[in-house]
């Protein structure tokens, strides 16, 4: 089954999302449960919004000192 939003972008799942972040399910798992990233809960369903992942890569970079 396939969720998409009302503009046509597509939810991504909890693998989507470990895979763009370059995490292991488990590890994003914690941080949804310690809601450090925000997600959409649809039941029992985690779903990303694919600029909520960007959001959240953009909130923990870290600048280099010049």
């Amino acid at each position: 089954m396939q969720i998409v939003k009302d503009d046509g972008n597509k939810l991504l799942n909890m693998d989507e999302a470990a895979a763009m972040l370059g995490l292991k399910k488990s590890t994003l798992y914690g941080i949804v449960m310690r809601k450090q990233i925000v997600h959409v809960k649809l039941g029992k369903l985690t779903r990303f919004r694919p600029e909520d992942i960007q959001a959240y890569i953009n909130k923990n970079l870290v600048e280099v000192r010049p």
